[in-house]
Formats: structure tokens, C-alpha cells, sequence
């Protein structure tokens, strides 16, 4: 057998060194490639719970947030040493941040984890690093006043003119505390001033708008100038906005009431009013008086209310109506006397009107009566509502509530006054999660 020549040698070992290297690559391949897989999802798990702490201590008010997620991150072994690791934590509205469709909002954290693993075998093939970069994205919502207080607030985000908030009428409208929120980005009109006899007066607050110089007082006005603020790029779509939960009342039981004949009074209690009509009827062996009375809790409506019976008499103390989808409310007469809960689920909740924002929104109304009081967050996000101050009232009409509707308009021949408590007022829920 003839040796190999030296030029043959020489390739065999070329070939056996390239076979070596290929193998070597392969081995590289598995090995550290499974172990930059291993830690990118250990990353990912270190920026979720990152971002969790500090959102959680954002939305707890707590200065030190970011070193919260920070060391949740430390914990989960990426120390923002530089060398291994590098840890940046962001709020969405800070530069620097990268949060997609968070971007530009306060309420959301970002954790960005970028994490540096050494190889073993692809140093052969001058691998000595891989790079991993993560990042996750959490709310964090702290509790407070919805609308940070705003007494009055109309949330159509492109109202065209007329505007969303319309106030007219030959009367003088009082706000104490809150003030106005006219959530529109309507170039000229989402603040309407209609008529030229009434007189916006505002103490503790202002007139807040998210567009640019869309408030519009009339030439004739020649009522007080109130404070008017522009916010823009705050504009809060209404299909954003968290729905308080479905009551358990819109299940069971049904509402029921009983009347009692000597000292003629009929008394409501919670639950779903879907069989019986709210407010009841005389039918069926029972007298139903005019002198209403309704105990405490969530009265859950399958329809729109309308109080149009001049002789109602209707007081309730720590009630909530909660109104399902597809129907709203009508206040057109009576005696209307009605607080919301001061605890449970729905503190500070008075009327809630449901609503999925699909079609037209919802015709409701309120009637100004001097004798009547409404305490708590009428929460209507979907309504077109209408306030009324009485034709006939010499006095004002006060509300001490807080407003919340898709376009409201204040109107009427006679003074209407809101007073904004916040004690009395429905408050979000802290609220921390994952986005991203």
C-alpha cells in the first residue's frame, strides 16, 4: 500500500480539524444555546416580578419604587452589576422608557433586564457572550378620587359643536371644590357657554380641558371668569375606563318591598328589580304608597328608571343603583332623597349606569328640585345627561355629588349648586398588574 503524501496528511487533518470545529459548533449550539434560553426565560421572570414590586410601591405612593424593583430584581440574581447583568426601571412617562401603548402614561412601570451569559464550548468558534434583553410592563393604579375630584366631568374625547359640556340657561351654577373636567380634544367647542344671563362660578377648582383653547365663553357673557386650565395629551378614552364589577344583586334576589298600612309607607329592599317595576305599583293585594322608603344596599335595574310622580316620596341611605346596560335614568319629579354607602364594594357609589359604549349614548336626565339630595358618585359614563335647575324653585338646587357623564349640560332658570366631597365620593381601586 503507497503511503499517503504529506499534502494528503495535511488535508485529512484539515478536514478532521473543520469535522472537529463543525462538532464543536453543534455542541456550542445545544449547549450554550440552551443555556441562553434557560436564562432569558429566568429574565423574563426577574423583569415580571420586577416591574410587579414596583408598580405595587408606585401605586402605594412610595418614593423608593424604583429601588424596590430593583432589588426584586437583585433577588432574582440580576444585580445591575454592569457585568453580568444591567437593570434599568423606568416609568412610561420618563425618557428612556420603551412601553408601546403605555407610552407617556405615569400610571405604568418598565423593567428592562439585559443579561450578559458566558459560553463554555462556542469560545472554540470566538463565541465568549451572549445577550439577552427583556422587558416587562405592569399598572400600577394607585386608589384615589376618580378623575383626581373633578366635581363635573364630560368624557366624549371628540365631541365636535355643540360641545360635550354645554352650560346655558338664566341662572347662576355654583361649584365648591372639584371643579370642571371637559375630557375633549375638540379644536374649538367642547365647553360651551349657552346664554347670555347665566354666571359660572367656580371656588376651589377650575375648568380642566384636554384640548387647546376649546373653552368657549360667549361675547355676551358678563358673568364671573372661571379659572380654565389646558391639559393636553391626557385625553382618557371612555372605553378605557374601568366599569365598577357586577353586583351579585343582579343574580339574586329579587327586589322586593312590603307596605305598611298605618303608617302608610312602602319599604324596598335590594336586589334585582327586574320582575318587579322600581318603583313598585299598587297590584296583587299590596297598596303601594307614595311615601317610599329603601334600605340599604345595591338595588340592580333590568330597566330605565323614570321618577316622575310628583307626589313620590323616595329616601334611601347607604344605596346604590346600579343600571345594566342598554338603559338609563329619568328624575322628573318627586321628593328624591338619596346617599350612597360610605363602605363595602360600592362605597361612595349612588348611581352607576352600565355599558359596553356600543350605539348611542343613553338619554338620562335629572330634574332641579330644592328639597331633593343626591350624595355620592353618579357614574355615567355612557349617559347624555341633562341637569335641570326647577322653573318654579326660589332657592337653589343643591347636589353634593360628583358627576361623571359621556356629555352633560347644565341648564335651567333657576341656581343649581354642587358641592364636591371626597369623602362621600366613589374612590378607584388600587390595581397592580402585568401588561407585558
Amino acid at each position: 500500500m503507497k503511503p499517503k503524501s504529506f499534502t494528503e496528511r495535511g488535508q485529512a487533518l484539515v478536514i478532521f480539524a473543520l469535522a472537529a470545529i463543525g462538532i464543536f459548533g453543534i455542541v456550542a449550539l445545544a449547549i450554550d444555546g440552551s443555556a441562553k434560553l434557560s436564562d432569558r426565560r429566568h429574565a423574563q421572570n426577574a423583569a415580571d416580578t420586577a416591574a410587579l414590586a414596583g408598580a405595587l410601591a408606585l401605586g402605594s405612593e412610595n418614593a423608593y419604587w424604583k429601588i424596590d424593583a430593583l432589588n426584586r430584581a437583585g433577588d432574582n440574581g440580576y444585580s445591575d452589576d454592569l457585568v453580568s447583568s444591567n437593570v434599568e426601571v423606568y416609568r412610561c412617562d420618563e425618557g428612556g422608557s420603551s412601553c408601546g401603548t403605555y407610552a407617556g402614561s405615569s400610571q405604568y412601570v418598565q423593567v428592562i433586564i439585559t443579561s450578559y451569559v458566558n459560553t463554555s464550548f462556542a469560545r472554540v468558534i470566538g463565541i465568549n457572550q451572549t445577550i439577552n434583553t427583556v422587558q416587562a410592563v405592569a399598572l400600577a393604579k394607585k386608589a384615589g378620587p376618580i378623575f383626581e375630584g373633578s366635581s363635573l366631568v364630560a368624557l366624549n374625547p371628540n365631541s365636535g359643536c355643540p360641545g360635550s359640556f354645554l352650560v346655558g340657561g338664566d341662572s347662576t351654577i355654583t361649584l365648591n371644590g372639584g371643579g370642571m373636567l371637559v375630557n375633549s380634544d375638540e379644536s374649538d367647542c367642547a365647553f360651551e357657554q349657552q346664554g347670555c344671563s347665566m354666571n359660572l362660578v367656580i371656588n376651589g377648582g377650575s375648568i380642566v380641558s384636554t384640548g387647546d383653547e376649546n373653552v368657549d365663553f360667549d361675547g355676551c357673557y358678563a358673568g364671573s371668569s372661571p379659572p380654565v386650565t389646558y391639559n393636553e395629551d391626557v385625553t382618557v378614552f371612555p372605553t378605557d375606563i374601568e366599569m365598577p364589577d357586577v353586583p351579585p344583586e343582579c343574580t339574586s334576589p329579587l327586589g322586593s318591598y312590603s307596605s305598611n298600612d298605618f303608617t302608610q309607607t312602602t319599604t324596598l329592599n335590594p336586589g334585582l328589580w327586574d320582575v318587579n317595576e322600581f318603583p313598585p305599583k299598587s297590584g296583587g293585594g299590596i297598596t303601594v304608597y307614595d311615601n317610599m322608603v329603601m334600605n340599604p344596599g345595591v338595588y340592580c335595574m333590568n330597566d330605565l328608571i323614570k321618577l316622575n310622580d310628583q307626589h313620590l316620596t323616595l329616601t334611601g341611605t347607604g344605596v346604590t343603583l346600579y343600571i345594566r346596560n342598554g338603559h338609563g335614568f329619568k328624575f322628573e319629579g318627586g321628593t328624591i332623597n338619596l346617599t350612597a354607602p360610605e363602605t363595602g364594594d360600592y362605597a361612595g357609589y349612588l348611581i352607576i349606569v352600565e355599558t359596553d359604549f356600543m350605539g348611542a349614548p343613553e338619554e338620562c336626565k335629572i330634574d332641579g328640585n330644592p328639597v331633593n339630595t343626591y350624595g355620592g358618585t353618579i357614574f355615567a359614563p355612557y349617559c347624555a345627561l341633562t341637569i335641570n335647575g326647577s322653573s318654579t324653585a326660589t332657592t337653589p338646587t343643591n347636589y353634593s355629588t360628583q358627576i361623571i357623564a359621556y356629555e352633560l349640560k347644565l341648564n335651567g332658570t333657576s341656581d343649581i349648586t354642587f358641592t364636591y366631597d371626597p369623602d362621600k365620593s366613589a374612590k378607584s381601586r388600587r390595581k397592580v398588574g402585568l401588561m407585558k
